[in-house]
């Protein structure tokens, strides 16, 4: 059984590592399930991956969403905004450099940023372009632009998912 699951675990481990949402998630590397609660995050994650794979604890958790395998509201934002950045990088850097436009404005979105304050959000990302894009990767530009959107206080009240 442990070693059907060994590449199940492993493959889990890796997709968890490449997203800075992980820093967020509850469990190690050894992944969510009855382990990652036994043990945590810091914890020896050789057995926290034994503990998940006793009694599919790992695949009843990814079932059901229970044991630390359901994401919360802060790693389920940061990974949207992080996809979206991903898929459209270079037609909001083009946008905010220009003053703003559909793509910057449904960037906006994905930080909670509705109504009025999706349009504070455009001028402040526009504003900020050059901190924003200043360091290359899709996380500090996520970072970035998150941080700009702190330092207004209109975005700063009216965006609902600005998580770092």
């Amino acid at each position: 059984m442990v070693r059907k699951l060994f590449p199940v675990l492993i493959a889990a481990g890796v997709l968890a590592a490449s997203s800075s949402a992980f820093a967020a998630r509850k469990y190690g590397m050894a992944g969510c399930g009855l382990g990652s609660i036994v043990m945590g995050k810091r914890g020896s994650q050789l057995s926290a991956a034994t503990t998940n794979s006793t009694a599919y604890s790992q695949i009843f958790g990814i079932t059901s969403g229970t044991s630390n395998c359901k994401p919360d509201k802060v790693t389920t934002a940061m990974i949207e905004q992080e996809q979206f950045l991903t898929a459209n990088l270079l037609v909001i850097e083009k946008e905010m450099s220009q003053g703003g436009g559909e793509t910057v404005a449904a960037l906006g979105e994905t930080f909670g940023c509705e109504g009025a304050s999706k349009d504070i959000a455009v001028q402040v990302l526009s504003d900020n372009h050059d901190a924003i894009f200043a360091n290359p990767g899709v996380e500090k530009i996520r970072d970035a632009a998150t941080e700009a959107l702190q330092g207004n206080s209109e975005t700063a009240k009216g965006c609902n998912r600005l998580v770092m």
